[in-house]
């Protein structure tokens, strides 16, 4: 199942951050330090996750309730960050 990064381009994070958490089951998503984002495990692609989190989907001239926000995908990784995040990608790869 494909991982994705999904970053708030807003400047309040509450209402993407609720969306992942009602969305998405717990084992199938992992918040970045800092408030920074997720890392969330979705069987689609970015357009379907971002529908799914309602970010984009609304009717022509209505308004995302959860705000601009960057979905992509990753298909490698590599950088510093905390062990639990990597141990995440490390577990969510492998399955």
């Amino acid at each position: 199942m494909p991982i994705f990064v999904v970053i708030s381009l807003a400047k309040d994070t509450g209402p993407l951050n609720a969306a992942v958490v009602s969305a998405i089951p717990e084992a199938d998503r992992h918040q970045l330090v800092n408030d920074r984002g997720w890392l969330v495990r979705f069987d689609g692609t970015s357009t379907g996750l971002s529908g799914h989190l309602e970010i984009t989907g609304q009717s022509e001239g209505e308004k995302s309730r959860v705000g601009a926000a960057l979905v992509t995908p990753i298909s490698a990784y590599y950088g510093r960050g905390p062990n639990d995040m990597w141990e995440w990608l490390s577990v969510k790869f492998s399955q």
